[in-house]
């Protein structure tokens, strides 16, 4: 058995065994618990509308139900979470975790790119259909105190690592309007980022995600205001990405806005639209002055991880900006996003610039509910589990999205030129991408995509000679 499967076996089994300990140490279920004290409230309800107790009896009355609570242990699932709470709510654990079992597929002759970043050499790697555990893992949410969260979670899933940290920060959560966190977590930027893998609705984020930020380590204030109707996040980070040490004395500055323009007016058809705005500043360079070293790039990869535009050095300042519409009615679900990137190339002499790296890119996606249930972002449909036996088929969603992401610069790029003339190095890839997710339950789904690729340099592709390529993907998803 590989290492990674024993972690993971050994982890669930501490856990169930934690649970089944607390569950067997208390006379009664969370949910047992949980219906006695709701009649209690009941009853203490009707005393007072009849008039039997009075007012300050009525107070007293629930103040002392609640500190009989206190110092008691509840335990139990929520839906598939395993949770430990104390009984007055105060403190809670929850245990959650995720698998995704994929499989990939391309097209025949595709290869990866080689070391000159063209599709020229006869001796690149091939790009082989293969099965993959894209994701395992397992986390802890907890709360303390009503007013403390804090959130530890790690994949297991990785190939060739035996263990990731993906999420590990805390945050005082005292006030809707401004809470405040530290540690790894998701810069807030891109609703497909800052949309959970368990709820994504293709198998990978579109190719513009690419251009993105996703974890980092840093201090971050963000909160909802205007009775939900306007979400806020500015963030200082260090700017190097997940699980990856400072390099320099700079910080990245991160900020989002989200609107929903129509929340409080009651329309229907409206409530589920908002609209964003994000933007991150920060400078690469690694290592202090006065001879800073250079980092990477961003690069360019296709839904299954064909790198058609590889990273290249950079030294100096990275921006992003980008926006985002969202909406849902019904069964229907419509989103698109804008990603710009400028990164500066300070790589001359004497620190010249050879002409900033810039990327571009965008997607429009829609979704629809065969079977009719509700579509809401973020979230697994409410479905009947599937039982054949009883004709219950679970949830059928259709998903398309088409995306662009263009690479180029007005400076020189490493890399062949088009065999029909253009920019060296420079690559785009148009990728349009089909397929659907069937819900088994509201905790497992199986997906399936189809995407197809053109690129505009022919000679940075996956097979000689073409400027087109297919990929495929599945996923058995299962969540709690």
């Amino acid at each position: 058995m590989s290492r990674t499967w024993q972690n993971v076996l050994f982890i669930s089994a501490v856990i169930m065994t934690a649970l089944s300990l607390v569950v067997l140490s208390q006379p009664a279920w969370a949910a047992e618990k949980k219906d006695d004290k709701a009649v209690l409230d009941e009853v203490l309800d009707i005393l007072k509308e009849k008039g039997q107790i009075t007012e300050e009896k009525y107070q007293e009355l629930k103040v002392r139900a609640k500190k009989e609570g206190v110092g008691k242990i509840l335990a139990g699932f929520k839906g598939w979470t395993p949770y430990i709470s104390s009984a007055d709510g105060e403190h809670k654990i929850e245990f959650h975790g995720r698998v995704h079992f994929d499989m990939r597929a391309y097209e025949e002759r595709s290869r990866n790119l080689d070391g000159n970043r063209s599709n020229v050499s006869a001796t690149r790697s091939d790009l082989v259909t293969n099965f993959r555990l894209r994701r395992a893992r397992l986390g802890v949410d907890a709360t303390f105190f009503k007013y403390l969260d804090f959130k530890v979670e790690g994949d297991f899933g990785e190939q060739g690592t035996p263990f990731i940290l993906t999420d590990g920060y805390g945050e005082l959560n005292y006030w809707r309007e401004f809470k405040i966190r530290g540690g790894q977590f998701k810069v807030p930027f891109s609703f497909e980022e800052l949309t959970s893998s368990r709820f994504i609705d293709f198998v990978e984020r579109s190719v513009v995600n690419n251009l993105v930020p996703a974890r980092d380590v840093g201090a971050m204030v963000h909160g909802s205001l205007f009775g939900g109707m306007v979400d806020y996040g500015v963030g200082i980070f260090n700017g190097t990405g997940q699980n990856n040490f400072e390099n320099n004395d700079s910080k990245d500055f991160a900020g989002r806005l989200l609107v929903r323009p129509f929340q409080l007016m009651g329309v229907p058809a409206l409530q589920k639209l908002h609209i964003a705005g994000h933007f991150t500043h920060g400078n690469q360079d690694v290592n202090p002055a006065p001879s800073p070293a250079p980092s990477n790039s961003l690069q360019g990869r296709t839904d299954g991880r064909f790198v058609f535009f590889p990273r290249i050095p950079n030294r100096g300042d990275r921006t992003r900006y980008g926006a985002e519409a969202v909406y849902a009615f019904g069964p229907f679900g419509l989103y698109g996003e804008y990603v710009k990137t400028d990164e500066e190339r300070n790589l001359g002499a004497g620190g010249s610039n050879l002409g900033d790296l810039k990327g571009q890119g965008w997607y429009v996606a829609g979704t629809f509910f065969a079977t009719g249930e509700e579509k809401v972002h973020g979230r697994a449909p409410k479905v009947k589990p599937a039982n054949f036996r009883t004709g219950d088929y679970g949830a059928l969603e259709l998903v398309a999205r088409y995306a662009q992401l263009d690479f180029n610069s007005d400076g020189l790029l490493p890399g062949p030129s088009p065999s029909k003339g253009g920019k060296a190095g420079a690559n785009k890839v148009d990728a349009l991408t089909v397929g659907f997710n069937w819900y088994l339950s509201p905790n497992v789904r199986m997906m399936f995509n189809w995407a197809q690729n053109w690129f505009e340099n022919d000679r940075m592709t996956p097979i000689t000679g073409e400027d087109t390529s297919w990929e495929i993907f599945t996923r058995l998803a299962l969540w709690f």
